[in-house]
């Protein structure tokens, strides 16, 4: 009674998280709409950027959606929040066209918090340690770019740069910051005309060659010699109307120049220029918040097929099935879509990671549901995947360091082994984070007085047990032996693709970086992520309360691989610091 009383309680509360996380959500859209000053509202709420949705920007090699490149840019320069609340393609222009309005202005982002907390104490005693801005610089990690003038702060940056493993790459994410807030580079780095020729192997040229910020245009000799007279002056005429209008904040001259820009582009060459759709998807990508809110529709699956494993009702079983099915095709879209647009797998970042071995971990609880499906254990292994990938998605919605801007890849990550190690280790971590959900709950179990039961043929061997009995329904079980039948096939499953995961790693290290293991933060909690596993499997063989134990471990070990994943990555610097 008190189980089915919990479950009761469980399943409102998912209920009413998913309520409140959807006007959460409407409420976060609505705060990201704020504009950077009342003075700027009706401008900033009277620009028409869906022109900017169809424009392509040539960069790293492929082409992109203006509003992806002008997001990839923002992050590096501001962060991951959005810098006074504008759209990261308005602040982009924003930053180019009113340069002057962020002198001062606090837009340089610092990534991680010891960093921060280095600033803060290398300006100590110089009058600029105001608490209030420490405070405030601790929280949102953005400083002024005039800061880095400051002798204190050089000697800082200077004293990073001289340790390469550890701290260089911060200092270079900074000064690239700052180089990369430059009206000039700004300007540099929007190639969004074609080459005349219509050649698709041709750079494409940038905007500095039709305008610049201070006013004068190209020099004779430009790439665009080679384009009509006429054309180019119609370019050049429409982006400078289009910054002049935007500099007096008249938003429907701006609106006016800017749809003449974005079509006059598409006449230079219209061979090599990107179809409106591929560029239109690739915005709507970002529109539909990467579809990491399928995290809803999960938790209503997980509900479901809560009730289903509890009180053993077939409707709630195929509801919450079908519903899960949903999740998992949008979830399978979703990973498709980014797929599509970012021109290779996702998984070059955190975002991606997350997202993916979510999605991969999903994958594998299909294939092992169905091996189940006349077996006790059936729908707790949808249940647990449903959770796993509840906890994935709410990630990478809600924590914004998870960026999910489409970058290229890091040299580095330009590899076969990429594919082979980094997806199996971070599927191994899903499939820890889905053993760990079977483990909480018969920790659960016993706590409300269970007895300790657990498999006793134990982890994969549990599914070729006899399914089902005399009369053709599924053997019956203690809920102890099936929570633990659970989670002994889920940390299998876990133990031999970490244990591959890391060796295949150590193959990579030895081609990357001319060594098989160095000791780097994340190499070592991954090992001891494993040896938690190793030493459950050893305990296992020991204890008397098996189950117990098992699931203890469990949690443990899943504790591990989160500090692994999030601690090493966001706290820790270290050689694997790639988001």
């Amino acid at each position: 009674m008190k189980l089915r009383a919990l479950t009761n309680s469980l399943v409102g509360a998912s209920i009413a998280i998913a309520f409140a996380a959807l006007v959460f959500s409407m409420l976060v859209s609505r705060a990201d709409r704020v504009d950077p000053g009342a003075e700027d509202a009706d401008f900033v709420e009277r620009l028409d950027l869906a022109p900017l949705e169809h424009m392509a920007v040539w960069s790293g090699g492929r082409l992109r959606s203006f509003d992806s490149f002008a997001r990839a840019r923002m992050s590096l320069i501001a962060g991951p929040e959005r810098l006074n609340g504008l759209p990261p393609s308005a602040a982009y222009l924003d930053l180019m066209l009113r340069p002057e309005a962020y002198q001062m202005a606090e837009v340089l982002y610092v990534k991680k918090k010891p960093m921060r907390a280095q600033f803060i104490q290398a300006l100590a005693g110089s009058g600029l340690d105001d608490p209030e801005w420490s405070e405030r610089f601790l929280e949102t990690g953005r400083v002024a770019p005039v800061m880095l003038q400051q002798p204190a702060i050089a000697d800082l940056l200077t004293r990073w740069e001289m340790d390469v493993v550890r701290t260089a790459k911060f200092a270079e994410q900074i000064r690239a910051a700052s180089r990369l807030m430059n009206p000039q580079a700004i300007g540099a780095s929007l190639a969004v005309v074609p080459p005349p020729s219509g050649d698709p192997k041709q750079p494409w040229i940038p905007l500095t060659e039709i305008w610049a910020p201070g006013g004068s245009f190209s020099e004779p000799g430009s790439p665009l010699d080679a384009l009509d007279d006429a054309l180019r002056g119609e370019i050049s005429a429409s982006f400078s109307g289009f910054a002049s209008a935007w500099r007096a904040r008249d938003a429907d001259a701006a609106n006016t120049w800017l749809a003449r820009f974005e079509s006059l582009l598409h006449d230079v060459a219209p061979e090599v220029y990107p179809s409106e759709q591929h560029m239109a998807l690739e915005s709507l990508y970002f529109k539909a918040s990467h579809l990491t809110w399928v995290w809803l529709i999960y938790l209503i699956s997980a509900a479901m097929l809560l009730m289903a494993t509890v009180y053993k009702w077939d409707r709630a079983r195929w509801l919450g099935l079908g519903v899960f099915a949903i999740a998992f095709g949008l979830h399978t879209v979703a990973l498709c879509w980014r797929w599509y647009v970012a021109g290779r797998w996702p998984n070059s970042n955190m975002f991606e990671a997350v997202t993916t071995a979510a999605w991969l971990g999903t994958a594998m609880i299909v294939v092992v549901e169905l091996l189940a499906r006349k077996t006790p254990m059936r729908n707790v292994f949808a249940l647990c995947g449903a959770v796993a990938s509840i906890l994935g998605l709410m990630s990478a919605h809600y924590i914004p360091q998870l960026d999910a801007s489409i970058n290229n890849m890091m040299p580095i990550l330009h590899d076969l082994w990429l594919y082979i190690h980094t997806n199996v280790i971070i599927a191994s971590y899903a499939v820890i984070a889905m053993a760990a959900v079977s483990a909480t709950m018969y920790l659960v179990r016993r706590a409300v007085g269970g007895s300790p039961d657990y498999a006793r043929v134990g982890g994969a061997a549990a599914l070729m047990e006899a399914a089902t009995d005399a009369s053709g329904e599924p053997a019956r079980r203690s809920a102890g032996e099936v929570l633990d039948g659970v989670t002994m096939v889920l940390m299998e499953l876990a133990f031999v693709m970490l244990w591959a995961g890391i060796v295949m790693g150590a193959i990579w290290a030895d081609h990357s970086w001319g060594r098989p293991w160095g000791w780097d933060p994340k190499e070592v909690f991954a090992l001891n992520t494993f040896l938690v596993f190793l030493i459950l499997v050893h305990v296992r063989l020991k204890v008397r309360d098996k189950g117990l134990w098992t699931a203890i471990l469990a949690v443990i070990g899943f504790g591990v691989m989160v500090f692994n994943w999030g601690v090493i990555n966001f706290i820790i610097a270290g050689l694997h610091s790639y988001a």
